[in-house]
This record gives structure tokens, sequence and C-alpha cells, in this order.
């Protein structure tokens, strides 16, 4: 290694030192950062904020935070003894989602969101309501102001099965009949005008006549076909409330007070901080431990379940002055707390009132080892890019490779899309469903069951296949931008299994990098940002202009990197990244849905078409034991009613299912529909079987939307209808001998469904300077026509659109042209496809000029020579 790159890594790594000072500097040693690290200087009496922890509720306008959670340590001790974890809540005001409601008091409690109250401020409530003086708390279930259409006959279904029916509009279009159902039965009815509230109160506890719902109507409309109801505003909370006296306890805590200033509670008994354990607090709220000999951990709040989560970093405010952003104080970012392995950091310096200056925002990151969770495998080379991880290396003898391999010395990087250790099960004939439409199938075992065939899928092709030994490793590998064979997939084969009814495959151990990879060079811009460094030690970016923050405003910095600032007189604002759980990691639960009392029943849990051991499954509030290695467990009911079946594995996203549990010789009507997305205009196939033998039920009368249909169940036990409206309607059947069945159905509206395909870029390689054309099909494959806004995005960065306007069947060719002026690689995106090209250097202009010299001087000759 030259002297150069000495210097480049030696400046590299004094920066990254000088902004975790920096960042050190900046945060109280009793708060400010996530993590708690024993070698950071950090108070033994230490306290997490709403301002400096992004699990607790916050609202960033007014700078109002309600949660606090203080913890009293012992030097060199791993344990908080009795009543040194100390929880304190107070309710804050925030406004409705529709603004002409007001405000109301909402309380952060064991890091979830709940109603506290409605205030003087709260126009349907008409009065100060405080249900946390009564020790009850309500979960916030629906706070929009979307606007929503219905028609007579449809419903708007709302949580805990609750939904308002649109009965009937009057022929004049200025009042309409509502009924509010729960779980199917009529609770409350009213008559309602255009721009007036429907208002349902109920007990609450101790608390009387709290509004838990309240609609807004903004307008009615009568026409000669179709009566219309317009909704902009949805408020719910819950009527399952949770009770809260002193005393109560909620997993390691205790409530010590409880009043309308709030909540306040302890530790009951001590908490041990052990090695790698991840410790439930109270809630969703936990602590994860380090797998380390120093004491390290941090507050975690679960993320499992499928939705979109906001991490935060601390708050930059008159409080916190924070300019240094790094995985301690900032949870987007990428960071290993057992290995205390760290690669991102993004500073701010230089603030010029609410502008970021040019040059002032840096971001950089530098790669790093990192073990994988199969242990045997030892470790690969990680690197946080824009908050994301990604894979940089292998080491040398990882995964076959005896020398070592630095993508990121190629300028490409590649997303970590599995790294995990779970004992997983495949059957002969199954597949382990992986990332980017892979799939590993388990094709045959031995006639010795001591290995496995192995066939690799992406999108149903055959790509590779390979015989591996019990003990050993499927490794797949492909290249990657000019990264070449480099192992893509890993799998850990722990177990053959032959016998004589039975083949099966027992995996321990799966990694996975995409074959979609990011190329990245020196001038390369991303949001904001611009490659100012690259190299195999670390990339550095700054903003290449300035940056505003305005009031209320959210700034996309680069990647999923955005900064959001309060709409407020102060300038307060703080770096996020929002991340999204998928049910792709979702536990389904395979089992009728209606059961028989004394009747054994199996019940299948799978993930990714792959049955999942170890599960914990729940029926209603009791545990019926854990799943096997095959991801089946035998219930027998004891009870009749209507259940939740829920499957829970740490690791997976919880799955749920509702069962009716029936008495012995009856028989419940089962109801489906399809297709599964259904539009008006749409014919329906109504489909009614028996819950024993789930065989077709000829003779079932079939309601829609409480509208009984023309035609009974045909021999098949099927029947057609035609939906007109949009809506969420109920389906549901009934015939003597059985018990109704029902079903719901979301009818949407019309809609355009734009599809893109055939992208190309031509010439694939230009000089600087010269433009290249990029063109797309674009499609229609919805009902109705419509327009459709095509983006063409640059490195991620928007540089062009256009607006498309397609009939329903119709397709176009969309044409642009685009400009690089800096030699790079360029990644082109349109409607979720991607392609790349090339820039060159630009012949300079004296060699042209050279050129045309050398000719004039040949062609000189030439003639002296003829003359």
């Amino acid at each position: 290694m030259g002297i150069k790159n000495y210097i480049k890594i030696l400046c590299l790594l004094l920066t990254c030192g000088l902004l975790c000072l920096s960042a050190a500097a900046q945060a109280s040693d009793s708060t400010g950062n996530r993590i708690w690290d024993e070698n950071a200087n950090e108070s033994l009496n230490y306290t997490w904020t709403p301002q400096t922890y992004s699990g607790f509720y916050y609202d960033l306008d007014t700078g109002e935070g309600s949660e606090n959670l203080t913890v009293q340590l012992s030097k060199g001790s791993r344990t908080i003894e009795k009543e040194d974890l100390q929880y304190e809540t107070v309710p804050i005001k925030t406004g409705f989602e529709y603004g002409k409601w007001g405000s109301y008091e909402v309380i952060g409690f064991m890091a979830e969101r709940y109603f506290a109250g409605y205030t003087a401020n709260s126009s349907f409530a008409n009065k100060e309501i405080s249900v946390i003086s009564g020790g009850q708390l309500s979960k916030v279930l629906m706070d929009n102001d979307d606007r929503k259409s219905m028609y007579t006959g449809s419903a708007l279904v709302l949580e805990e099965g609750y939904s308002l029916n649109m009965v009937e509009v009057d022929v004049n279009g200025n009042t309409v009949w509502v009924q509010l159902e729960k779980d199917g039965k009529v609770v409350d009815e009213a008559f309602l005008s255009s721009n007036s509230d429907y208002v349902y109160k109920a007990d609450l506890g101790s608390t009387e006549d709290v509004p838990i719902i309240a609609v807004h109507f903004a307008q009615i409309f009568s026409g000669v076909e179709t009566n219309a109801v317009f909704v902009d505003g949805i408020f719910q909370i819950s009527d399952q409330y949770v009770k809260i006296q002193n005393g109560d306890k909620f997993g390691k805590m205790e409530v010590s007070s409880t009043s309308s200033s709030g909540i306040k509670m302890r530790n009951s008994d001590s908490i041990s901080l052990s090695k790698g354990d991840t410790i439930d607090i109270m809630g969703k709220l936990s602590f994860v431990v380090a797998d380390a000999n120093e004491l390290r951990f941090a507050p975690i709040v679960e993320t499992s379940r499928p939705g979109t989560y906001e991490l935060r970093g601390t708050i930059h405010d008159d409080k916190f002055d924070t300019m240094v952003w790094t995985p301690f104080n900032f949870e987007g970012f990428y960071y290993n707390i057992d290995e205390n392995i760290s690669t991102e950091s993004l500073s701010i310096e230089g603030l010029d009132d609410r502008t970021i200056e040019d040059e002032a925002l840096v971001y950089s990151t530098k790669p790093e080892n990192v073990k994988f969770e199969h242990e045997g495998w030892g470790s690969y080379e990680v690197v946080g890019f824009m908050a994301e991880k990604y894979f940089a290396g292998y080491p040398e003898n990882t995964l076959g490779n005896s020398k070592g391999i630095s993508v990121l010395s190629d300028r490409v990087l590649s997303k970590v899309l599995i790294d995990d250790n779970d004992k997983k099960s495949l059957f002969t004939g199954s597949s382990l469903a992986l990332e980017n439409g892979y799939s590993l199938k388990a094709a045959e075992v031995d006639v010795n069951g001591k290995s496995v065939l192995f066939e690799l899928y992406k999108n149903g092709k055959l790509l590779d296949s390979g015989i591996v030994p019990q003990g050993g490793d499927y490794i797949y590998e492909a290249d990657i931008g000019g990264a070449e064979n480099i192992p893509m997939i890993a799998v850990h084969v722990s177990t053959v299994f032959r016998s004589t009814e039975t083949d099966a495959v027992f995996v321990e151990g799966i990694f996975q990098i995409s074959d979609d990879y990011l190329e990245i060079s020196g001038g390369d811009s991303f949001g904001e940002m611009e490659i100012t460094s690259i190299s195999d030690s670390g990339i550095t970016m700054k903003n290449k202009d300035s940056v505003s923050l305005s009031r209320g405003d959210v700034i996309d910095l680069m990647g999923n990197m955005k900064f959001k600032v309060a709409d407020a007189s102060v300038l307060r604002f703080y770096p996020f990244v929002e991340v999204k759980t998928e049910a792709g990691d979702q536990l389904n639960i395979e089992i009728p849905e209606a059961l028989v009392v004394g009747k054994p029943t199996e019940i299948l849990v799978t993930a990714r078409n792959v049955s999942v051991g170890g599960v914990e499954v729940s029926v209603g509030n009791e545990s019926i034991g854990t799943t096997g290695d095959n991801g089946n467990l035998t219930f027998t009911p004891g009870k009749e009613g209507s259940f939740t079946v829920t499957a829970n594995r740490e690791g997976y996203v919880s799955g749920t299912k509702r069962v009716d549990v029936l008495a012995q010789g009856v028989q419940k009507l089962l109801v489906s529909v399809s297709p599964e997305t259904v539009r008006e205009g749409d014919q329906i196939k109504i489909s009614v079987t028996d819950s024993v033998d789930n065989k077709p039920v000829a003779g079932a009368d079939v309601f829609f939307g409480g509208q009984k249909t023309d035609a009974q169940t045909d021999e098949k036990g099927i029947t057609s209808y035609w939906v007109t409206t949009p809506g969420t309607y109920v389906v549901n059947a009934t015939k003597t001998g059985y018990e109704e069945g029902e079903t719901h159905v979301e009818v949407t509206e019309k809609a355009t469904q734009f599809s893109f395909s055939n992208l190309t870029i031509q010439p694939a390689s230009v000089e600087a300077g010269t433009p290249v054309n990029i063109s797309v099909n674009a499609m229609n494959n919805g009902s109705v026509t419509g327009e459709s806004k095509v983006e063409l995005l640059v490195n991620n960065e928007s540089v062009d659109s256009e607006n498309v306007t397609l009939n329903p069947g119709e397709n176009k060719s969309v044409e642009f042209s685009h400009t690089e002026d800096n030699p790079g690689t360029y990644t082109v995106e349109v409607g979720g496809l991607r392609e790349s090209y090339e820039v060159t250097k630009k012949a300079p202009f004296f060699s042209g000029m050279a050129t045309l010299g050398i000719l004039a001087t040949a062609f000189v000759i030439l003639r002296k020579r003829r003359s």
C-alpha cells in the first residue's frame, strides 16, 4: 500500500474519531444517546427521553414528549437493583388530523400511544373528559382526515368489529340514515346532514359517556341512480381500555402513582443485564444487552408487526444542540451492539439560521468486519450506506474463497438480504423461499440419507443444482457488477433425514446478498448529497447545494434518510428513516375456519412457504403449546365460541386467525368470494360450503350488503352477483339447519393500473456531455382511462418526468433524453425498472485539433509531391 493510501486511511480514522468525540461532547453524560456503554464515560444515573429515543411519543411541532425512563446503575455491576429503574409519563395536547375538531390529550405509555382525554377544545366532546384520572387508558385506533366516498348499502369499516352502515339517503339529499354495528349487531343509529358529526359514546370503566367514534360527514348527495356520502374526518379510540392503579404490574415494572397529571412506575424486583439477553421491561419496550464482556445496552421497541416505523435521531433544538449523529444517537444508522461496530456518521459543520451551508453537511461511512449469524462461517465485511446495511466483501478463507474479496473496491455495494441462523425444515419437493425471487428446492435425499440434491430457481427458472452432505454448505456464486464469482447465497445443512415415509432436510444458517447491486463513483449524487471521495476504506459525501430547513418541511437528504423540521418559530429538527416491516416473515396459520368441540385438528404454522418449529400457539388467552420441527401442533377444542388463534416466535411477525368452535353435530356455513380483488362493475362468485367436510351447500340464501341476492346457491354451492358501487360490504349466507356464515368484501373504485416494461438506454456508453435516449413502454392495465406521472430517476434522483394519459389496455412508448457531464456509471430507474450506462471521459479538444493538423499537413505534402 502506498504512502498516499496510508495518509487517506489515517485521515478517515481521525475524522471518524473527531466526529464520535464531537457527538459525545454535545450529548449530556446523563442523557442524549440511545446506547448506554460503560466505556463511553456516561453517567450511572441515565435517562432516555422522547428527544433522545425514538420509541417514546414525541410531538415535533410543540417540542413536547410524554415519556421518560431513568436507570440508576452501580459501577461494575450488571444488575439494576429494585426501584432503580423509574418510568414517568404525562399527558400532552395534540391536534386532531381533522383540524376543525380542535385537540385532545394523548399520552405515551410503555412506548405506545394512548388516548388520555378530551380538552375544552375538542369540538365534538362538548366538555373536558379525562379518562386517565379514572385510571383508564384507551388506544387511539384511527385519526385521519382522508376523504372517503360511500354509497347506500356500503359501510365504513372501523376497528374492533365496528362498521358504520349507510342505510339510506333521503330523496332531497339532505339527510343520511346511518347505523353503527358491532360484530354484526346494531348498537346505534342516527340521521345526519351535510357538514355534521356522527358521534358514538360509551362508558370506559368509571368514565361515562366518552366519545369513542367520531365521523365528519362533509357532503350528502342524492342522484337519479346513485346516492353517495362523503366523509373527511374519522377518529376512534378503543373500547378495550387498560386499567391502571397503584400496585399494578406491567412486566418488570409496578405502578407507584397515577393521576390526571400522569403515571409513574418502578421495577418491583432487580433486573439482571446478562450478556446477549433481550429483557422484556414492559409492554413492547425491552432492553437489548450486548453479548460482550463490557456492559452495553439500549431500549428497543418491538417492530415485528407489519407496518412502517420511524427511527429518529436525537433532536436538534434549544436543549440539544446536536450537530453530529452516529449510531449511538441515531437509531437509523447501522449498528452491531454485540461487537460495538458502527460505520456511519452525519455532521453539520455550518448552520446559518435555518440554512445548512454548501458542503457543510458531511456524511461518512467505512467498512467493518461483522460475524455471520451462523458462527461456523466466520465474518464478512459490512458497510452502512445511507442508513441501510450493505455487503462490502469477504475476508480470506470465507465461504470457500481463499482470497479476500472487496466489492467496495470495485465501486459496488449489495444489500444484505438474509443473515440468520434459525432452524428451518424442508421436506423432499418443498422449497426454501429466499429474497429477490430465488428459491432453493430440496429435490431429493440420497438413499443413505447422508446428502441432499438442491436446485436453485429464480422466478421459476432453474439456475443451479448441487449435492450437499449433512454438515455441508450450499454456495451459489455470481458476478455482481465488476466483482466476479461472489458467493451470493449460502445455506448450511445441519441434518439430512430419511425414513420409510418422510425425507427431510434441516438447515441452520442462511446468508444472501442482492444481485440488484448499486454502482457508485466519485461525483455521484444521492438526493442532496454528492460523493466527494470513495475507496476500499470508505465513502464521504457532502451537500452540493445549501439545504433550507423551512418550517414544517420533510427534506429528502439521501436514499431513505430525511430531515423532519418542526412547524414552529423555533428551529427544531431531527434526522430519521422509515423502516417498513414486510409480511414476508409473517407466521401463517393453517387451520380450518370452523372446529368442533372434542374433535382434534391439526394446526400448521409456516413462514415463507416453509414450516416453522418452536412457535408458541395460543387460542384466546391460553397457550396450547409449541409447534414441532415440522411446524405442526394438534389442538382439541374444549368449548364453543369464537376465538383468535395467535402464533408467536421471536424474529417473526406474529400471525393470527379467527376460528369458530361449534358443538358436536352443529354445522356452520363458510362463505368465500372471488376474485380476491373486486372493483365496481365486476361480477363476483360467492361460494358457500359446510364447516365439517367443506362440501358445497346448495339452496343457501345469500345476502350482499344486507340485501338478498336474486338466486340461491347452485349444486356447486355457488351464486354470482354484479357489484355496482364501491365500499366495504358484508356477504352472508343462511340455510335451515346451519349456523349463518359471513365474510367481508371490499369493492374498490374503477382505477387505472399502469405497468412498465422494456426499459432501454441507447447508446450504452457515451462520452461526457453526450445525451443518451431512454425509453420505456407504459401500459394501462386498469379499467378506466387515466393519467400517470412517469418519472425518470438517475442515481436515485428525479431529473425529468412526463405525464401520460392512456385508455384501458392502451400502451405507449415514453422517451427521455438525458445528459451527464461527469464520467462514471449511472443507474437509470423508470417505473421500478433499472438499467445502467457508462459515461466516459470526453476526448480532449487539442487531440482532435492535432489530428486535423496532421491530416492538413499530409494533404499539403501530397499535393507538393503530385505537383
